[in-house]
């Protein structure tokens, strides 16, 4: 009979399936690998997962809500829309340097040949940031911060597409030599040099009209 895992050891098994589905992408991720790696039995994540499959979205899942967390962090933190922008891009800095492997795995999501599987994961990833962005920006509209004919669909997923490049300028190999080609490395590396860059940059683009 297996021993039951304490919660550490689960966590462990999710954090080293992150890596390995980062690393490799869902198709080329093996099970025996993750369980050498988290010092268990392929029995012993059999005991907890179904399968593959299910370990995946048990990944998912937990770096939604860590994700979710920031964006509600920002939400609470942030008084003003130059605040709430400054702390969801500060938070992202922060969950880049903090769990890279996430965004990893995100990136291996959006090049994934798993159509289906794709589509379905798009909207369980998407959809969260989705209505806090949107809501922030109808919000800002409706107190006459920002362009009112900007439709907040629109502005929402151009606001991600910034945040989705951040994620990978520090997060995935390529991009973040991108970032060091445009920024130049001094200022790729200072969180808070590129934290006030991009916050200058997305609210004279949303034509913000108060003070930041």
């Amino acid at each position: 009979m297996l021993k039951k895992l304490t919660e550490s050891q689960q966590a462990l098994i999710i954090d080293k399936a992150v890596l390995e589905f980062a690393e490799k992408g869902y198709k080329g991720a093996g099970l025996s690998t993750i369980a050498k790696n988290a010092g268990v039995s392929v029995g012993v994540i059999y005991k907890y997962y179904a399968d593959k499959e299910e370990l995946f979205r048990a990944c998912i899942s937990k770096s939604i809500a860590y994700l979710d967390e920031a964006i509600s962090y920002a939400g609470r933190e942030g008084k003003d829309l130059p605040e709430m922008i400054r702390a969801l891009v500060d938070q992202t800095l922060i969950a880049c340097r903090e769990r890279p492997e996430y965004f990893r795995m995100y990136h291996q999501i959006t090049t994934g040949d798993d159509a289906e599987r794709t589509k379905e994961l798009a909207g369980i990833i998407e959809k969260p940031a989705a209505k806090a962005y949107k809501a922030v920006i109808k919000k800002a509209q409706e107190e006459g911060l920002i362009d009112g004919e900007l439709d907040a669909g629109a502005g929402a997923f151009f606001f991600d597409n910034l945040m989705m490049m951040l994620h990978n300028a520090y997060s995935c190999t390529y991009y973040n030599e991108r970032l060091n080609i445009y920024c130049g490395k001094r200022l790729a590396a200072g969180e808070k040099k590129m934290s006030d860059q991009m916050v200058r940059f997305i609210l004279n683009g949303l034509g913000y009209k108060g003070k930041y």
